[in-house]
């Protein structure tokens, strides 16, 4: 009887926990659900590279002027700062009633401007559990999303790594666009994201000529190397360039542009950037139109290439041969006479070779301190004025690179 007792006693026990575990499932739901039907519904796109998130029903997309912000009540410390052209600030923080966020400030634009008359241009939201609903494309919400949901909806992305309790990915879509979103490790959900578009939006009225600039028409590729390094002859991939290269003449030699990473336009005398990609490698480059007028992308002109052994494995080779993989004593006998600076950074030493004193324009060589080999060579050539090679007549242009180079200025 004794043991008769105990055996009820265990069966009531596992019933009463078998009633517990279908509560607790069943409070579960229920806490999705009410999640599911107190989500605003909202329109966004399907794609991340459109940079575009819902704060409730609120829709956002990047870059926006501030003015934007401030007709839907949001509001920011009031500064009598400018940004110079192509600049940029980070970690400002706009106000809505009890809401608050940081955001990025940008101007892209060719001239100086009150921070005021700026662009949101990047954004971090962070999930709480009785915070606003923070919505992204494709259907992914803050709190609630799964790193394989994710994945499944924007692909294999760019970075991914783990720190402490978090996961971290990141989808780059060419220089100064990328999304960077932060999982808790234990469950895998989504909880921060931080947005960062800092190109200029294109305008649709813009006219764009459908002439072929007579500077991309005059330029010529070199048929091999240059011993004078301020000529600025590469060999990338096995094909020569002499930067600045119309971007042109790379899709010609089987590159393609990345829509979604590159922007269709760029005006007179400014800076823009292009994505290309060949055979699974990326190139992400910043350009600059040398015409007298607003021109599609591929008639821009390629200031900067570079080729490494981690991130962009493309061949690259520059001056008296000097290419990837080469010995640093070898590499130092090709430098031969050249006047150049050296660095040191964690892994290995980095060789410049500048244009001038303003050191806007380099070569620099990258060796690898453990292996004695060179490991990275980049080269970055966006003169003022671009020459004839041959007449030696140049094109005035406007000159704004602090973006380019990445500044971050703030005047008072």
């Amino acid at each position: 009887m004794i043991k008769k007792g105990i055996l009820l006693c265990l069966m009531s026990l596992l019933f009463l926990s078998g009633c517990q575990r279908n509560d607790n499932t069943s409070k579960s739901e229920e806490i999705i659900q009410q999640k599911e039907e107190q989500k605003p519904e909202v329109s966004l796109s399907e794609n991340l590279w459109d940079f575009e998130f819902s704060i409730e029903e609120e829709v956002w997309k990047l870059p926006l002027e501030l003015s934007k912000w401030e007709e839907k009540g949001w509001s920011f410390e009031e500064k009598e700062t400018t940004l110079d052209a192509e600049t940029y600030i980070e970690g400002e923080i706009l106000s809505k009633q009890e809401q608050k966020i940081y955001v990025d400030f940008v101007n892209p634009e060719g001239q100086k401007k009150p921070l005021k008359e700026c662009y949101v241009g990047g954004i971090l939201l962070k999930y709480e559990e009785k915070g606003p609903c923070y919505q992204l494309p494709a259907g992914i919400t803050l709190g609630e999303s799964t790193i394989v949901e994710v994945t499944d909806q924007f692909g294999t992305p760019t970075d991914e790594y783990e720190e402490k309790d978090d996961i971290y990915i990141t989808y780059e879509y060419g220089k100064y666009k990328e999304v960077e979103l932060v999982f808790h490790i234990d469950d895998e959900v989504l909880y921060q994201v931080r947005m960062k578009n800092y190109r200029e939006p294109e305008n649709a009225e813009e006219e764009i000529s459908d002439k072929i600039p007579e500077v991309v028409k005059a330029y010529k590729a070199p048929e091999e190397y240059d011993k004078n390094f301020q000529e600025y002859v590469v060999k990338y991939d096995n094909c020569f360039y002499q930067l600045p290269a119309p971007v042109f003449e790379f899709v010609k030699n089987g590159w393609e542009i990345l829509k979604e990473g590159s922007d269709t336009y760029v005006k007179p005398g400014r800076h823009g950037y292009v994505t290309l990609e060949k055979n699974g490698q990326s190139l992400y480059a910043v350009v600059k139109n040398y015409g007298e007028e607003t021109t599609d992308i591929k008639n821009t002109f390629v200031t900067n290439v570079s080729g490494d052994f981690d991130v962009t494995k493309v061949s690259i080779g520059v001056g008296d041969e000097i290419v990837l993989g080469m010995a640093v004593e070898e590499m130092k006998e090709r430098l031969d006479e050249q006047s150049y600076e050296r660095s040191e950074e964690e892994n290995g030493d980095n060789y410049f070779l500048y244009s001038d004193e303003s050191k806007k324009n380099f070569i620099r060589i990258f060796v690898d301190r453990d292996l004695q080999l060179v490991r990275e060579i980049e080269v970055s050539n966006s003169p003022e004025v671009l020459y004839d090679r041959e007449k030696n007549e140049g094109v005035k242009t406007n000159t704004s690179d602090a973006l380019l180079n990445e500044e971050k200025i703030i005047e008072e």
